[in-house]
C-alpha cells in the first residue's frame, strides 16, 4: 500500500528533494510521523511526500499530473487552504471560495478517475490565534483576526463538503485545534499561527492515523 501526501509548506516541512534518504524525503512534519508509525507496523506500506511550500490551490493544480496522477497510490492525503487566504488578502494573488472549491474539485475528480479504487483523504485546513508577540512577520492575522479566522471557516467547509460529495475521508485538523487551544495555549501546538510545532504536528499524525487507517 502507497500512501501520497499532497500540501503545502505544512505537509513539505523541509522534506528533502534529492538523494537517497527515505527518511528525510518525507520531512520532519505529520507525513514523516505518519510514516515512520505505519512502516514499522507494516512492512508492505510505503509512504511518499510531494508537499511544496508556498502553494495555493491554482500551484498543487499546476503539478497535479506529475506530482499525483503520475504516481500509484491507494492513499491521496490533501492539506491545502491557509496560503490562498494569505496570498488573497496579502497581495490579492490567492483563490477566493468559489474559485478554491471549483479547483480542488476539480483534483479529486481527476485522481479518483485516474485510481477509483484509491481512498482520498481531504485535512480540513486550520489557523491558530497566537499572541501578537508570538508573531513575528505574521501580525496581521492577529490584527485582522475575524477576517482570517471567516476565511478559514468557509475554506475548511467547503473542504468537509468535498469530503462529503467525494465519498472522501475527511480529517478534522481544524476542529482538533479549536478543541486543544481552549485547553491550553495555542502556541504548544503553532509557532506562527499557520505551521505546527512538533506537538503540533504529533497531534496531526494521530488524529489522520484515527480517521484514516480502520
Amino acid at each position: 500500500m502507497k500512501i501520497l501526501f499532497q500540501g503545502d509548506s505544512i505537509t513539505d516541512a523541509g522534506r528533502m528533494r534529492e538523494g537517497g534518504d527515505t527518511h528525510r524525503k518525507l520531512g520532519c512534519g505529520y507525513p514523516q510521523l505518519i510514516g515512520a508509525r505505519l512502516m514499522c507496523d507494516n512492512p508492505d506500506i510505503t509512504v511518499e511526500n510531494r508537499g511544496v511550500s508556498g502553494n495555493r490551490i491554482s500551484d498543487m493544480y499546476g503539478r497535479w499530473i506529475e506530482d499525483t496522477l503520475n504516481i500509484d497510490f491507494d492513499i491521496l492525503s490533501i492539506l491545502c487552504g491557509v496560503n490562498d487566504i494569505g496570498f488573497g488578502l496579502r497581495m490579492n494573488m490567492g483563490a477566493d471560495a468559489e474559485k478554491f472549491r471549483f479547483i480542488y474539485d476539480r483534483m479529486v475528480a481527476e485522481a479518483k478517475n485516474a485510481r477509483p479504487e484509491s481512498k482520498i483523504v481531504l485535512c480540513e485546513p486550520f489557523i491558530l490565534k497566537l499572541e501578537r508577540e508570538q508573531v513575528p512577520g505574521n501580525e496581521d492575522i492577529i490584527d485582522n483576526w475575524e477576517l482570517w479566522h471567516g476565511e478559514m471557516l468557509v475554506r475548511r467547509k467547503i473542504v468537509k463538503e468535498l469530503a462529503d460529495k467525494h465519498n472522501a475521508v475527511f480529517v478534522p485538523f481544524g476542529e482538533m485545534f479549536d478543541r486543544v487551544c481552549k485547553e491550553g495555549p495555542a502556541a504548544r501546538w503553532s509557532f506562527d499561527g499557520i505551521h505546527a510545532t512538533s506537538a503540533g504536528h504529533e497531534l496531526m499524525a494521530r488524529k489522520w492515523i484515527e480517521c484514516v487507517m480502520k
